[in-house]
């Protein structure tokens, strides 16, 4: 294996002729890039991770936004590569929210020696394979260079942030952030006209905390969610015993479904029973925590046809009975997407928010945002006043961060 140059300051500069070398390198230090670096490292190789943050975590990182947390069950979400780890993290929450999510992260990185491979407030500027010399040479956005025959990129699926090109934004007097880069010391938002743009996953979550305590609350939102409570609560000491000791079988239920969740679809069409069963079950699983409601229901909840449109039909008559306004609850009906067709995002009180005195629904589908002004945002029918707007406006997926 490569022996690397020891360097003094693992994120000190180095002089413009020096590359270090390694086995492997890695990009990005979240989830994924953590443990990519235990197991290269695992197999006698020399790796050094370039990290863009200056602390590892990656998703759990970046997106500190109030109430950001888990959708997946957390005892399905962590690492199962390690028995003792397992063991000896307690999760104290069924879907646990950014802060634990982020202490765990640093201390599997700690557990397992990790940190050192790192070099951190390094943002890959290019990646650029030799042919000559069958490797990749990597430079940082600062000058530093390293190459390795081997290029791992665990830049994320969802961490390239995306604001829309709206056009004045350079000209607002006021504060703005996207959700994915929300600020370490946090946004005082206590009283203040608050924009949030964006109706995601992200959003659900984001508003759901916020309207607690701002002044005023404008949404605008292009397209309504199927949005199913969430249902947190504390893991117990009794339940952990039970999760602990059913690691093995909870993994193995993962492996074998195509989401690697723990819920599975009944084999059942819901075509195929009474309209009282069919609805008991809906009911039933309405009830439990997560993602059950859309992966545990009837197989054929999530196929274009009759059956899907009688649970969206179900579904909708649900935020129906929780927004008190029916032009306001209509808003928030979703009628132009199957059910399913999109990630469910859980929610913790999301309907009810819009029966606040405080809070205002804007349809940017019927009246499209025009502009940012130095004021705020201007639709094609309105002009808000904001002090802070907030976009929830989403990734470039995929390929966006490459």
């Amino acid at each position: 294996m490569v022996n690397t140059k020891q360097q003094i300051n693992v994120n000190g500069p180095s002089a413009a002729n020096e590359i270090e070398q390694f086995d492997a390198i890695v990009i990005g230090a979240g989830v994924t890039g953590l443990y990519q670096t235990y197991c290269l490292r695992n197999l006698g190789m020399s790796v050094r991770v370039f990290e863009s943050g200056d602390g590892v975590g990656g998703t759990w990182y970046w997106n500190r936004y109030p109430g950001a947390r888990f959708d997946s069950e957390s005892f399905s979400y962590g690492y199962s590569f390690s028995e003792e780890l397992l063991q000896e993290w307690d999760w104290k929450e069924l879907y646990s929210g950014q802060p634990e999510n982020e202490r765990y992260l640093n201390y599997v990185a700690d557990k397992f020696d990790l940190k050192g491979h790192i070099r951190f407030d390094s943002r890959v500027a290019s990646c650029t394979f030799e042919e000559d010399r069958n490797t990749w040479l990597v430079e940082i956005e600062d000058g530093h260079r390293a190459r390795a025959p081997f290029l791992v990129t665990a830049v994320g699926l969802l961490s390239a942030h995306y604001v829309p090109d709206f056009e004045g934004l350079e000209t607002y007097q006021g504060k703005w952030c996207h959700t994915g880069r929300w600020p370490k010391e946090g946004m005082d938002l206590a009283g203040k006209r608050v924009g949030v743009v964006g109706t995601g996953a992200t959003a659900v979550q984001l508003i759901t905390e916020i309207a607690k305590e701002v002044g005023h609350l404008t949404v605008f939102q292009r397209t309504p969610n199927f949005c199913a409570p969430l249902r947190n609560e504390p893991i117990s000491e009794e339940m952990q015993q039970e999760i602990k000791a059913n690691y093995p079988e909870i993994f193995r239920k993962c492996a074998e479904t195509a989401g690697s969740f723990i819920h599975t679809f009944d084999p059942r069409s819901a075509l195929e029973v009474s309209e009282e069963e069919r609805l008991e079950q809906y009911e039933r699983l309405w009830q439990e925590p997560g993602f059950a409601k859309w992966l545990s229901n009837f197989y054929d909840v999530m196929m274009p046809g009759e059956a899907n449109e009688d649970y969206a039909d179900f579904f909708r008559n649900k935020i129906r009975e929780r927004v008190h306004d029916p032009e306001v609850a209509e808003m928030l009906v979703p009628k132009d997407h199957m059910f399913g067709s999109k990630r469910l995002p859980c929610e913790s009180g999301y309907y009810e928010v819009y029966n606040r005195d405080n809070v205002l629904l804007v349809d940017v589908k019927k009246a499209p945002i025009q502009c940012i002004t130095p004021a705020g945002l201007r639709t094609a029918d309105a002009e808000h006043e904001l002090d802070v707007i907030i976009f929830a406006t989403g990734y470039d997926a995929v390929t966006g961060s490459l």
